[in-house]
């Protein structure tokens, strides 16, 4: 059970460093890959006060490629949050497999709102949650 809880940490590494999984010890592991994709609907409130902003979300994936908890771990726009948690519950990922055996896994992704062209000046206005970089994973 221990190496198999290794090899899930390995692969979910790899994933938030966009890299792919190169260790010996993670052999026989494949990535998982997103198959359902679900975009956030855009508050018409924020569109209409020009809010922009990412939420980071951690999604936890059950061995099926279900998302079965999301929750916010950053966000500078709380009234994005809900969309973003929204649209994460939906996705579907490809089975994690160890060894041939499909396991649950941890991920962390980030959700961007941006204003379309058409409202960009809408951007910025008081009140209006204005685009804040997020910040960068820790090693």
């Amino acid at each position: 059970m221990r190496s198999r809880l290794i090899y899930g940490v390995l692969v979910v590494a790899a994933l938030l460093a966009n890299r792919p999984v190169e260790s010996d010890a993670a052999q026989g592991v494949s990535s998982p890959r997103k198959v359902k994709d679900v975009q956030p609907v855009y508050p018409a409130q924020s569109l209409s006060s020009g809010d922009e902003g990412v939420v980071i979300v951690e999604l936890k994936v059950d061995a099926s490629g279900s998302v079965t908890d999301a929750r916010v771990l950053w966000s500078k726009c709380p009234v994005l949050n809900e969309p973003a948690l929204k649209a994460t519950r939906g996705w579907q990922f490809e089975k994690m497999l160890v060894n041939g055996e499909a396991m649950p896994f941890t991920l962390t992704t980030q959700v961007p709102f941006r204003l379309p062209d058409r409202l960009k000046s809408r951007a910025n206005r008081p009140g209006a949650c204005r685009w804040v970089d997020p910040p960068k994973p820790t090693p």
